[in-house]
């Protein structure tokens, strides 16, 4: 279940096929884990800005990123 205070991120390969001059994928998950809660906006400029800087700014496929959080039906706001 898509419960509130849950946070969907969808993405294109081209985000976690990204790679470093050494040929290393993009580490999602532990650049997720690093972003402070954040608003989903701010989330996804952090995690664009981390995926330029692994890739020294040279990007080999399109990339393309969505995320939504849930928010809570009585407050219309994120739960906490």
């Amino acid at each position: 279940p898509f419960v509130p205070g849950d946070r969907l991120l969808l993405y294109t390969d081209g985000v976690i096929e990204a790679r470093d001059p050494g040929n290393n994928f993009f580490p999602l998950p532990q650049t997720i884990e690093s972003i402070s809660s954040t608003t989903p906006q701010e989330c996804l400029h952090q995690l664009h800005q981390a995926l330029i800087r692994h890739t020294q700014d040279h990007l080999a496929d399109d990339v393309a990123m969505i995320l939504a959080d849930r928010l809570d039906e009585a407050t219309g706001r994120p739960a906490i």
